[in-house]
């Protein structure tokens, strides 16, 4: 599958509402059943399993077997991923590998300078890599002066959001989630939905985390801006 392909399957599996409500009750509720989902959803039990696997497919949603002592076939347990995931074949950290090779040949074809293998960078790059995956025209800036913020622009799921306001919040969790998963200074803050028409604003907390070891000290500490895989650091 190629990086433009793995993009359009984010944006498809997010744009249907019964794989949002699952989502919503995995990040609500924490582990459950196929049966405990249907029930939740109102969704048949061989709908939400199919649903399940495409959320699986792109890395949103886990599923382990139940452990259990007596005989029989267990149960699979789904939940939202959740955390690092550096488990061999793991989709999650190829998605996140995936889209810091992406971030690196950006900035290399337009020879911008950055720090390419800092915490910081990998971050920015993996959360561009995710709005730009999943449909978002956004505008991620970091600036000490003001705060940390993501402008998101011309939301794709905005008539989707008039009649489910908790879409929002499935999508929240998805950005937190990713920079957990990620592992550096920035995690997120809070999101407010329509701050004006079509733009919703995302806060980001920076932590007082050391510099990479591969990044210039002076570099940690000036404003950065990227636009679709492009930063000035």
């Amino acid at each position: 599958m190629t990086p433009s392909s793995k993009r359009t399957s984010s944006y498809r599996t997010l744009a249907s509402f019964s794989r949002i409500k699952l989502l919503h009750f995995l990040q609500q509720r924490g582990t459950m059943t196929v049966g405990d989902l249907a029930e939740a959803t109102g969704l048949h039990h061989n709908t939400a399993r199919e649903h399940l696997q495409r959320l699986i497919g792109d890395g949103f949603v886990t599923c382990q077997p139940e452990s259990k002592d007596s005989k029989g076939r267990p149960r699979m347990l789904y939940s939202a991923a959740a955390g690092p995931d550096r488990a061999e074949g793991s989709i999650r950290a190829a998605k996140a590998q995936a889209a810091e090779r992406h971030g690196d040949q950006v900035r290399r074809m337009l020879r911008v300078e950055a720090v390419i293998h800092s915490p910081l960078q990998r971050q920015l790059d993996a959360l561009d890599d995710h709005l730009d995956g999943t449909g978002f025209d956004a505008r991620l800036a970091i600036d000490d002066a003001d705060g940390d913020h993501v402008h998101l622009h011309e939301c794709p799921y905005r008539d989707m959001v008039k009649a489910h306001p908790e879409v929002c919040r499935v999508h929240f969790g998805l950005l937190k989630t990713l920079l957990e998963m990620t592992e550096g200074p920035l995690s997120a803050d809070a999101l407010h939905p329509l701050v004006e028409p079509n733009t919703c604003v995302l806060d980001l907390h920076r932590s007082d985390t050391e510099p990479a070891e591969d990044a210039q000290p002076q570099e940690q500490h000036r404003p950065a801006i990227i636009y679709h895989g492009v930063s000035d650091l």
